[in-house]
């Protein structure tokens, strides 16, 4: 069965990078896999809604406990969530990864019709470190395009080694606020009061291509 986001999931992913990332290379490719299909996941309280592949590359251990929410309820989501890749630096066994996470563009239908912040206005520093297979050169560099998701496997062989969703460094969080589309004053704020209007579902990027037409 071919993979598509789930339909309560109505937001989507825009990345940007500093300069010298390529966002379209093997290692942000994975990056930005891992970090999408993590909070589909979270948000959809499932490990289905990951991306295919995504249960491989990312140890049992390692994993939320996404199948048991504490809150089952149904929840739907609206909006954009910007990421922004800061700081990517080789390992011994891979790279080592710096995200800005900006989830204050994401926002739950409530039962009242009005929507809600899932995040606040200040941005995330997260890390995540990569482990690369032998052979990187194994899966297709081709991952950008109009799709909100890719439909095969885009880790390729590539695993998790650790994933804090809080950075060491201070720094960071000043760094990633300022990598932002939106300053901090225009940001919707997190205070469980109700927008009439959600902030705009903007179109994915860099996105994912067709792969049946590659």
């Amino acid at each position: 069965m071919t993979y598509s986001v789930p339909d309560s999931v109505g937001y989507n992913y825009r990345w940007s990078a500093d300069p010298g990332i390529d966002l379209s290379s093997r290692p942000a490719t994975v990056v930005r896999a891992y970090m999408e299909s993590y909070y589909l996941a979270v948000n959809s309280s499932a490990l289905s809604a990951t991306y295919p592949g995504f249960a491989e590359a990312v140890p049992q251990k390692k994993r939320a406990d996404f199948d048991n929410p504490i809150d089952p309820t149904d929840r739907r989501y609206v909006g954009t969530q910007f990421q922004h890749l800061m700081w990517m630096t080789p390992t011994e066994h891979g790279w080592f990864a710096t995200v800005c996470t900006g989830d204050y563009s994401v926002m739950e239908v409530g039962e009242d019709g009005k929507f809600y912040n899932v995040g606040s206005k200040y941005v995330n520093a997260e890390t995540v470190e990569l482990i690369a297979p032998n052979d990187q050169s194994a899966t297709s560099a081709e991952s950008s395009g109009s799709e909100r998701a890719p439909t095969v496997n885009v880790f390729g062989g590539w695993t998790l080694a650790e994933h804090a969703k809080g950075a060491r460094d201070q720094n960071a969080y000043t760094e990633c606020d300022s990598r932002m589309p939106d300053a901090r004053d225009v940001r919707p704020p997190k205070a469980n009061l109700p927008h009439d209007t959600p902030y705009p579902t903007l179109a994915p990027y860099p996105g994912w291509p067709r792969y049946d037409e590659n």
